[in-house]
């Protein structure tokens, strides 16, 4: 189990970039944790809304961040909620924090002939898709034609194509949403966690990500 406070204290720290949901429902927000803070009478840990629609009343948020390549969740109780330029949460503090996806594997920036579509049913059309990275656990994207996407959002159809021309083809769910802000700020880009791959699938997209890192130094 994770030391919560070490782990906290990291994100707070870095100013690391949070994935929010509240109360079980979408379209999710980003933010931003402010550490320990105290508004009227309740204490406990601020988030800030950065990006988003924050709903006011809400009781419970969901939290998603990534720390060392390690994603880790948490849902805690809302006891305050107020207006500053952004929303800010009060909330309870975690009692433990669950790893919900270790990156052991390295994140590469793809090769100028990988290609990935996207479609947001079993039914619709492609969507192709900018890659700012893949990994053997998932790829973040971004197109002005995806429209917003949830955190837990499932993405049923996802078509990866590597330097050898062959597609992969699987499904996702998203597992972190962000912005990059240099050297132009692109967003919301979604990174997704890759469904089932099959054992040749796997070995052929851990063969890409090797060759990638080797011809980029």
């Amino acid at each position: 189990m994770a030391d919560v406070r070490v782990i906290l204290g990291k994100v707070t720290a870095q100013k690391l970039p949070l994935g929010l949901l509240f109360d079980g429902g979408g379209p999710g927000c980003e933010g931003r944790l402010l550490g320990s803070r105290r508004l009227g009478d309740a204490e406990g840990l601020a988030f800030e809304v950065t990006s988003g629609d924050a709903p006011r009343g809400a009781s419970v948020v969901r939290v998603r961040v990534v720390v060392e390549r390690a994603l880790y969740e948490f849902a805690v109780p809302i006891v305050r909620q107020a207006e500053d330029i952004f929303p800010v949460f009060v909330t309870r503090y975690p009692s433990e924090l669950h790893t919900v996806e270790r990156r052991a594997h390295a994140r590469v920036t793809p090769s100028p002939t990988t290609r990935l579509r996207v479609a947001l049913t079993m039914t619709s059309p492609w969507i192709p898709v900018e890659v700012d990275n893949v990994s053997r656990g998932g790829a973040a994207f971004w197109s002005p034609d995806l429209g917003a996407l949830a955190l837990g959002h499932a993405v049923p159809r996802l078509e990866l194509t590597l330097d050898d021309g062959k597609p992969i083809l699987t499904s996702g769910v998203v597992t972190n949403i962000f912005t990059i802000r240099y050297p132009r700020e692109i967003g919301p880009v979604y990174g997704v966690e890759w469904g089932r791959l099959s054992a040749v699938e796997q070995t052929r997209l851990a063969t890409y990500i090797n060759n990638v890192k080797r011809s980029s130094g």
